[in-house]
């Protein structure tokens, strides 16, 4: 039997904690998971440091084509950690992983981190408890726009809550804010259902757990002239029914 880790390194060095720092010295193996997000300062090379250990970027593809080999390789008592930037189960597909280690009879460690999700929700000064389904803008694959984002935002709305709206990772690039809002814009201008109109408020934040975050709440039709930082970006469209205190912390964003 050997150990798998699943390990988050939260969202920057500064919130990479002792916990995450002991199961990657721990581990004889690191994978590194390079698609669910991307950090101003955590990389390969900050975890070979931290660690010591061989480090191997991991795309999601690498994942499921090494699977196999990852098991051999705790069959032979080799101790592998997957490391994640944020937290290693939220907004991830690592649970087959940790699944398949379990029944093959490995002990499977998961040592959670600071996730952008709990991270920008605290941010946004908004209620907790008014939050629906999350969802993800992509790019347009041949220039059709996917409206999964778009009939999110709806159901939600229709429910009164709010909605996290992670941005598009790929190796060809990363997804801004403005290009995001720009794409729902579109959605709406295509089905009109007044799902997201020009004086919507949305909350954007950037760079967060780095030195240079900002998080800002502004109108979706003051967000084309804005000027953005570098990514990696993420997005709250809030209910339209916010509470009083929603709306004081509101302004504290503004």
């Amino acid at each position: 039997m050997s150990d798998m880790f699943f390990v988050g390194l939260g969202l920057s060095k500064r919130f990479l904690t002792n916990a995450s720092i002991e199961a990657l010295r721990n581990s004889d193996v690191i994978y590194a998971d390079v698609y669910t997000s991307i950090s101003c300062d955590l990389n390969i090379q900050t975890l070979r440091e931290i660690s010591g250990k061989t480090v191997f970027p991991a795309t999601r593809e690498i994942l499921e084509m090494k699977e196999k080999e990852i098991y051999s390789q705790l069959d032979q008592g080799i101790k592998i950690a997957i490391a994640t930037i944020g937290d290693p189960m939220i907004a991830t597909t690592h649970v087959s992983l940790a699944a398949g280690a379990k029944r093959r009879g490995h002990r499977v460690i998961v040592v959670p981190g600071v996730s952008v999700h709990c991270y920008m929700i605290s941010k946004s000064m908004l209620s907790s408890y008014k939050f629906g389904k999350s969802v993800t803008v992509t790019f347009p694959y041949l220039e059709k726009l996917d409206y999964t984002p778009y009939n999110v935002i709806k159901e939600n709305r229709e429910r009164g809550l709010h909605t996290l709206v992670y941005l598009d990772l790929k190796e060809t690039g990363v997804m801004t804010a403005d290009l995001a809002i720009g794409l729902l814009r579109r959605m709406e201008e295509n089905k009109k259902e007044g799902v997201i109109t020009e004086d919507d408020i949305v909350v954007i934040g950037e760079r967060l757990g780095c030195q240079e975050e900002r998080i800002k709440a502004l109108k979706v039709r003051e967000v084309s002239a804005e000027k953005f930082g570098n990514p990696p970006h993420i997005i709250i469209i809030p209910a339209r029914n916010l509470y009083e205190m929603e709306i004081e912390g509101l302004k504290c964003l503004s």
